[in-house]
């Protein structure tokens, strides 16, 4: 970053930058001045992030395409075994109680069952939803196909409004008493932020989206205070 001296906005040199204690001497007026307030706006320079598995990236001209395949960004392999395990316990007390017309069985196990439905929706999503990510210079599209998904519905934004992407790290589960960590994207607004996607395993894969877009929207890489580094 180039600084510049707040009291006669002359180029501050290396020369006259303290950097342990974030103080600079201008110059041409001898103001000295803390550049602290400026770090925190600083556009960051990271490395590049590649692209990781599952996702596919499209750039054009006037729009970018991301398709973020859910089946490839892990974290189902244990989900796939409750289910089919859960599922394999409940169902065939529910078919007996069709069969024979014992509906008082389908009262009692009425909430095994809900568990059951539950995590059948849920891993058949994730093994064949996908999302698509749509921006162009007016709008920003989340799609969820073909199961569309409750828990994050379609979205449309107005990119005009938005001034700039982070990833976060949340606690989506706990296992043992130990956190299950998943990240999301979210868009900061001139009125409010919005969660763009979640449930992404890996840092990695949320920060490629977040660059992807941050870089077609033309949008400096800035650090926000929630941020996961």
């Amino acid at each position: 970053m180039q600084l510049s001296c707040p009291n006669c906005k002359a180029e501050i040199h290396s020369a006259d930058i303290n950097i342990q204690q974030l103080v600079a001497k201008c110059s041409q007026c001898n103001h000295v001045f803390n550049f602290q307030p400026e770090l925190a706006h600083a556009p960051r320079v990271r490395p590049e992030i590649p692209m990781p598995a599952g996702i596919e990236a499209y750039s054009f001209l006037s729009e970018l395409n991301l398709l973020i395949k859910w089946r490839q960004l892990g974290g189902l392999g244990f989900f796939l075994f409750f289910t089919i395990f859960w599922n394999a316990l409940v169902l065939p007390f529910a078919l007996i109680a069709i069969m024979t017309g014992n509906f008082e069985i389908l009262l009692f196990i009425s909430l095994h069952l809900s568990v059951g439905i539950g995590l059948l929706y849920y891993t058949t999503a994730k093994l064949i939803n996908t999302t698509y990510i749509t921006l162009s210079r007016r709008k920003l599209t989340i799609e969820h196909k073909p199961i569309p998904w409750i828990f994050s519905p379609n979205k449309t934004i107005d990119t005009a409004d938005i001034e700039q992407f982070f990833v976060e790290r949340y606690v989506a589960s706990r296992t043992n008493n130990q956190p299950d960590y998943r990240f999301r994207i979210i868009a900061i607004r001139k009125r409010d932020r919005i969660t763009i996607m979640q449930g992404l395993t890996t840092a990695e894969q949320a920060q490629y989206i977040e660059q992807e877009m941050e870089r077609f929207l033309q949008l400096p890489d800035r650090a926000v205070e929630e941020e996961w580094e």
